[in-house]
């Protein structure tokens, strides 16, 4: 387990929603945390959080909610990976939400990454479900692909929180899509052109932070499809440059190609 050392970086999407990035100049990839706050007549303020990410990274989450009278209540999870849900045993007094097949996910992350904490969530997640947290409502789709438990979730509508769909690297250059143990290229297939017919205005990507530009949204979502798409109809026979839309240069994270081989033979 290597321990992370990230710069913390607020944004404000709109009134009561907010990103933290934590940003690792040792990794490839940023990571996004997106907050909600809730406040309640003679109560405290209230966040429910996407994704807490990695540990050191949750404490400096929770102390700046700390500093401001926020207390975090709910925990949401795209999908269960080290990276998205290891930040949860410092929040673990939150109610904590996922998708119904996290199980697979879970007994793999002790062996992937067993230095850390896992905890079982309390709450379970169905495609079509939704949850009310004070004004906001978030409703869940089922969205499988890079992972057996992936959730798209959707806020008040027209914000969508996609998990590991999308991913940019650190200077949010184009990666390619990632089929993790227990995912499907089909699958991802699927549930990218889901984004599409959710048609939102905004998208978070916790490696990648904030799309607010529709126009950049669908180029994202096509070029992976175009990559996979090409990739199941040539049976993985091509060299990697004839699955890519654009040039190879644009990307990172080549070395995800000879993952995603694996599911597609």
């Amino acid at each position: 387990m290597n321990k992370k050392n990230g710069t913390m970086k607020k944004t404000i999407v709109t009134d009561g929603l907010y990103l933290y990035t934590f940003t690792d100049y040792t990794e490839k990839h940023a990571n996004t945390v997106t907050v909600l706050v809730r406040n309640q007549a003679g109560a405290d303020k209230q966040a429910l959080i996407i994704d807490p990410s990695y540990p050191e990274f949750a404490e400096q989450l929770k102390t700046d909610l700390q500093t401001q009278g926020i207390t975090p209540e709910v925990i949401v999870l795209s999908h269960y990976h080290p990276d998205h849900v290891t930040g949860c045993a410092v929040l673990s007094q939150s109610r904590i939400y996922v998708d119904e097949h996290y199980e697979y996910n879970y007994d793999n992350c002790r062996i992937w990454e067993p230095g850390y904490t896992y905890l079982r969530p309390t709450h379970l997640i169905r495609g079509g479900d939704s949850l009310s947290f004070g004004d906001d409502t978030l409703k869940f789709c089922y969205a499988p692909g890079h992972s057996r438990c992936s959730l798209i979730t959707q806020i008040n509508g027209k914000i969508i929180q996609v998990g590991d769909l999308l991913m940019l690297d650190v200077g949010r250059k184009n990666t390619l899509p990632y089929i993790a143990d227990g995912g499907s290229i089909v699958e991802h297939i699927k549930s990218l052109k889901l984004i599409k017919e959710l048609d939102p205005d905004a998208i978070i990507i916790p490696h990648g932070g904030l799309i607010d530009n529709k126009n950049r949204i669908q180029d994202l979502v096509d070029d992976r499809v175009y990559y996979l798409e090409q990739l199941l109809n040539s049976k993985g026979k091509l060299p990697l440059e004839k699955y890519l839309k654009n040039d190879i240069s644009w990307y990172d994270n080549l070395e995800f190609h000879d993952t995603n081989m694996v599911y597609l033979l």
